[in-house]
Parts: structure tokens; C-alpha cells; sequence
């Protein structure tokens, strides 16, 4: 009911993409294996049962300074990776890419909305309060871009920006973000001549190699970052010359393995979504499907933004983690990736949960 009566067009616009999940299984290509997809957005529906748990504030308070200090600990724990102390058996996580037991996919995701957050703190508290939580989110950004995945670059940047612009729209004044816009401006530099130069520059060398003829050559004589690239332009591409097959519904919630096998193309291995949540939306429910993720996402942000952000906590989680999923869902399946879309359901729900700051719009 309170997400009825406060976010009506948050609840109707969610409520039909999820209505999209079940009812895709109907034209699925493969719907033992839609009913699969289906079983991994389970996390979704606690964002009612959440609310309910979080309409006191003590127990919003307690979700947030538990939430904050895992975080915390595990920022220490990467630094006892990187430095040989602790082994993690995680995907994507080594003492060279230390991001703990998160792996780097999801890291900057999760580190990228605590940390803009840990900025909006900052700047509504006093005392030696602001600087511990300025000290945290300096402390992820290094752990950031220390480790690999662009998209958590792009999302640490842009969400910093954003915050910049908020508080500017809000307060009428600049000088009271200069010092996130002095953190931006080092973040910027550290990605121009720090660890994330040589992955922004496997990158734009995988961006100029665009025919399907040689995207995959030079395999063993490129980086990592320049084979990662490669490898998803692959997988962007069969998606889209999937989705042409099948341009009005698409291929259905659980098609789209099974449309790679059907494509038949030399050099392409199956996959079951192509790192990108919009080719996903695409292939899976045709136009349609983007349409109603994207109506989603906007309302979404657009319900933190119209909040005034130096008198709310939580506000700012409303937008933050809406646009991280958008700017996540450009390289991943956002949507259905565990790290970034609990993390987003928490948040939101925490958001909501705050009914307080739905009376102030």
C-alpha cells in the first residue's frame, strides 16, 4: 500500500516489466530455460517486504550502518588480497584486480553508489563525522579504479557529477560541492594516468577493430582489457542480427542461448546474455521490452530528483542506484546480476521506505 499510494507510477511501470518475465515465456525459444531466468530476479520481490521491515527509522538506520561497515571491512579485506594476506576463489578478483569476494564486475557498481552516498553524508553532516565519510568514499575510489571494470569507472564518475549538479540545483551555489568537484578532478586524472589507462586503452583499440572479420584476431598478442572489449562487441552484434530475426516480440525471456546456437555463425560461442541489459531487453521482448525498461529507470531516478537532497539521508539512494543500473547495464545484465541488483533493491526499498521525503515533493 505505501508504494501504491506514494510511487504509483514507480509500482505500474515495475509491475509491467515484470509482467514482461512471465508473460515472454509464452513465445520463449527456450522456456525450461526462461523459467530459469525467471527463478534469478527472485530478489525483486523483496522490495515490499523490505519496505515493510524499514518503515521505522531506527531499522533504516541499523540496515544502513551495517550495510556501510560490511563494506568498510571488505575494503580492508581487498587490501589484505592485494598484498598476498587472503585468497578468494570469486571470479574476477585476484591480488592483481583485488575486489574481494564481489569480483570486479560488480565492485565498482557496489563502491560507486556507497561512495557518492559517503559524498552526500559529507556534505550534510558536521564535525569530524564528514571527513570519516569523505575518507571512506576517497578510499573506495581508490579501490576503484585500482581494479579493473571500466563500467565501474564510467559509474563512479557520472554519479559524482550527478551529485555535484543536485546540490548545486538545490543549495544555488557551487562552493558547497568544491571539494567533490576537487575529488572528481583527481578521479579524473587517476583514470588519465593511473590504472585505468591501460584498460581505457585496450578499450578504444577494441573499438577501432569493429568488423566481425578480425575482431577476434590477435588474440593471444592483445591485453586483457583489449580481449574483453573484443569479445562483447561479439556478443553485441549476434544479438542484434538475433533480434532482426525476430524484430517485434523478440525470442522470448529464456531465447536467447538458444537463438546464438539457431544463428550459427563461425567463431561465436553461446552465451546467455550479451553484457548489455538494453540488447537484452531488446532480443528478449522486442522494442517494447526497452521501452518499458527504460520508462523504469527514468521513473525511478526522477523520484530521487525531485527530492531536495540537503534535508533527506536516503533520498539521493533513489537516484543513485537507478542511474548506476542504467550505466551498468551498458556492459552487464544489470538487472539480474547479484551484486548490483540486491544492492538496488536495498537501496530502493530504503528509499521508499522513507515516506517522509515523498511528503516534501
Amino acid at each position: 500500500m505505501l508504494c501504491w499510494l506514494n510511487y504509483r507510477r514507480l509500482t505500474i511501470v515495475f509491475g509491467f516489466y515484470m509482467l514482461m518475465l512471465v508473460f515472454g515465456l509464452l513465445w520463449s525459444l527456450d522456456v525450461k530455460w526462461g523459467l530459469h531466468v525467471l527463478g534469478r530476479h527472485w530478489f525483486w520481490l523483496l522490495v515490499p517486504v523490505v519496505v515493510a521491515l524499514f518503515v521505522e527509522f531506527r531499522w533504516r538506520k541499523y540496515f544502513l550502518i551495517s550495510l556501510s561497515s560490511g563494506l568498510a571491512l571488505n575494503l580492508v579485506y581487498c587490501v589484505l588480497q592485494m598484498y598476498g594476506f587472503v585468497e578468494v576463489t570469486t571470479d574476477g578478483s585476484s591480488a592483481e584486480d583485488a575486489t574481494g569476494h564481489i569480483g570486479h564486475i560488480g565492485f565498482g557498481f557496489v563502491y560507486g553508489v556507497w561512495a557518492a552516498w559517503l559524498l552526500h553524508l559529507g556534505l550534510i553532516w558536521k564535525g569530524w563525522s564528514r571527513y570519516l565519510a569523505w575518507f571512506m568514499a576517497a578510499w573506495s575510489y581508490v579501490m576503484i579504479f585500482s581494479a579493473q571494470g571500466r563500467s565501474g569507472y564510467l559509474i563512479a564518475i557520472v554519479l559524482i557529477g550527478c551529485l555535484c549538479v543536485k546540490w548545486v540545483f538545490d543549495s544555488q551555489s557551487w562552493r558547497v560541492v568544491l571539494p567533490i568537484m576537487v575529488c572528481l578532478f583527481l578521479i579524473v586524472t587517476v583514470v588519465g594516468f593511473g590504472p585505468g589507462q591501460e584498460r581505457l586503452q585496450g578499450t578504444w583499440a577494441a573499438l577501432k577493430q569493429m568488423n566481425q572479420e578480425n575482431i577476434l584476431d590477435q588474440g593471444d598478442s592483445a591485453d586483457n582489457a583489449t580481449l574483453a572489449t573484443r569479445e562483447r562487441l561479439v556478443m553485441w552484434k549476434a544479438s542484434l542480427d538475433i533480434w532482426s530475426l525476430y524484430p517485434i516480440l523478440g525470442v522470448g525471456t529464456g531465447g536467447l542461448p538458444q537463438a546464438v546456437v539457431l544463428l550459427k555463425k563461425d567463431g561465436l560461442s553461446s552465451f546467455s546474455h550479451p553484457h548489455n541489459q538494453y540488447l537484452l531487453a531488446l532480443v528478449r521482448w522486442g522494442p517494447l521490452g526497452v521501452l518499458f525498461f527504460l520508462m523504469l529507470l527514468v521513473v525511478w531516478a526522477r523520484e530521487g530528483l525531485m527530492v531536495d537532497w540537503q534535508n533527506s539521508v536516503t533520498a539521493p539512494l533513489f537516484s543513485l542506484s537507478a542511474i548506476a543500473l542504467a550505466l551498468h547495464g551498458l556492459s552487464s545484465a544489470s538487472m539480474e546480476e547479484h551484486f548490483s541488483a540486491i544492492l538496488a533493491v536495498l537501496l530502493l526499498a530504503v528509499a521508499i521506505a522513507n515516506d517522509e521525503d515523498k511528503r516534501h515533493m
